[in-house]
């Protein structure tokens, strides 16, 4: 029998391999944890909570890749849901989260069961079996699972995917994401929002081809992963029309987001390079992240919430200000100098919470350089 450890992770106590917590890199075996991922379920308690709230109702969770239900036991004992489903191949894992669910006194509200994840989410996916939320949190990517969680979640359920295959996502491996994705990824400095937008672009082709749309909640990234959620809906025609192309100039790091790729920079004439098909459309929603808010269980999930309150209407794509000033040769001002200066000027300035220094803004490339320059 492999040595155990109890921790506690919000309201909630966890019993975990011993080795996922000595260990630099999370052991598979006996059953993965991974401690990196604590914000990525503050934010998982506190957008299930917030869905559930704007539903008006209680909601059933499904989990086909539950590992030792860290996520799912946290959402059963942290949110008012009606049923948790976890599921899990390993047997190992499953027993973890039977534990950790006793230990919580929340196991009455929990199902336990052992199939491979597609499997388990087909099981689901016919009338009155379908899921209110499904969480997708893979080892790697969760491109295999897009199509059976669709099938497996209600019209109006929600759907998160967290991707841990960041270098593909980002640009590193391009020809992996079009194999994986169905887009050219493009290795830029806003390269986390290309890959947020490319895995909105994945579901929504997944729910396109049964002729169901998506509508994005909220989205996060971090060095170790890629998240999204989104509302799965009836409305195919409308989610089509937020499919485009990202084209960026890498002369003078101009970029456009539109239906179509614009192969000529608009900036400096230069031939562009672009990525998609992915989403173009808006990354977060209001009303739901409003409500989520109200149920952020830490400081930094709060943080997150507001700042993509922040976000809504403001223009695609961020300008990483380090980067440009390393290449112009000069120290980088403080974000808030540069976003007054530009508010003065008449532009759109904020910050994202994709990257800490960076800022999204409606200047052309030139006039940012500019303003950068007299800062």
């Amino acid at each position: 029998m492999f040595q155990q450890s109890t921790i506690k992770e919000g309201k909630t106590e966890l019993i975990v391999p011993d080795s996922s917590l000595r260990e630099k890199v999370p052991p598979r075996d006996p059953a993965f944890f991974n401690p990196l991922g604590a914000l990525k379920r503050d934010v998982l308690v506190a957008v299930v909570a917030g869905y559930s709230a704007n539903l008006g109702s209680k909601i059933s969770y499904g989990d086909p890749l539950a590992g030792v239900g860290a996520g799912s036991i946290r959402v059963c004992n942290e949110t008012d849901v009606r049923r948790v489903y976890v599921n899990d191949l390993n047997p190992e894992a499953i027993e973890l989260a039977k534990a950790s669910a006793k230990l919580n006194d929340v196991y009455r509200k929990c199902s336990f069961s052992r199939y491979e994840a597609n499997d388990f989410l087909l099981k689901h996916s016919g009338p009155h079996k379908r899921f209110d939320c499904i969480e997708l949190d893979p080892f790697g990517s969760p491109a295999p699972f897009l199509e059976s969680a669709v099938r497996a979640c209600k019209i109006k359920g929600m759907v998160s995917a967290t991707a841990t295959d960041g270098a593909v996502l980002c640009g590193v491996h391009p020809e992996v994401c079009l194999r994986k994705y169905g887009s050219n990824s493009l290795n830029t400095e806003y390269c986390h929002e290309v890959a947020v937008r490319i895995l909105y672009g994945a579901l929504a082709f997944a729910a396109m081809r049964f002729d169901l749309g998506i509508s994005p909640v909220f989205a996060h990234t971090t060095k170790h992963y890629a998240k999204i959620n989104a509302i799965i809906n009836a409305k195919p025609v409308l989610t089509s029309k937020e499919i485009g192309h990202v084209s960026h100039c890498f002369s003078c790091g101009a970029r456009t987001i539109d239906k179509t790729i614009i192969a000529k920079c608009q900036e400096c004439g230069k031939k562009t390079k672009s990525a998609g098909p992915l989403w173009i459309g808006e990354l977060f929603e209001r009303q739901i992240v409003e409500k989520s808010l109200e149920f952020a269980p830490t400081k930094s999930s709060k943080q997150l919430l507001e700042g993509a309150l922040n976000e809504i209407g403001a223009p695609k794509t961020y300008f990483v200000i380090d980067k440009i000033c390393d290449n112009l040769g000069i120290p980088p001002p403080p974000l808030s100098k540069i976003i007054s200066a530009l508010q003065k000027k008449g532009f759109r300035a904020v910050r994202t919470i994709l990257n800490p220094r960076a800022i999204r803004t409606d200047a052309t490339t030139i006039k940012l350089k500019e303003i950068l320059k007299s800062a």
